[in-house]
C-alpha cells in the first residue's frame, strides 16, 4: 500500500514540474522576444536613425509568444504519449 502511494505522489510531482518547466519556458521566451525586440529598436534608432519603435518589440514578442506555446504543446504532446503508454501497458484501462 506504503509502494503504491508512494508511486501516485511521485507521478503528481513529475506531472507538475512537467507543467511548470512549460510555463516558465512560456514567460522565458516572452522576456527573451521582447528584450530582443527593445533592444533592437534601441540599437536601430541610436546607431542608424531609423525610427522602428516599436515594430521590431513588436514582432519578437510574437516570436516569444509563438515559441512558447510551441513548447506548452510539446510538453503536452509528451505526457498525452506518457499517459497512452502507461494505458496501453495496463491493458487499456
Amino acid at each position: 500500500m506504503a509502494e503504491g502511494g508512494s508511486g501516485n505522489r511521485r507521478d503528481t510531482i513529475r506531472l507538475i514540474t512537467d507543467y511548470s518547466s512549460g510555463a516558465l519556458e512560456m514567460g522565458v521566451s516572452v522576456a527573451v522576444g521582447v528584450g530582443i525586440g527593445y533592444w533592437l529598436d534601441g540599437f536601430l534608432e541610436r546607431r542608424f536613425q531609423l525610427h522602428t519603435s516599436p515594430w521590431f518589440t513588436l514582432f519578437w514578442l510574437l516570436c516569444g509568444v509563438f515559441a512558447g506555446f510551441r513548447a506548452l504543446f510539446r510538453v503536452a504532446r509528451r505526457l498525452e504519449e506518457e499517459q497512452r503508454r502507461d494505458d496501453g501497458g495496463n491493458g487499456g484501462r
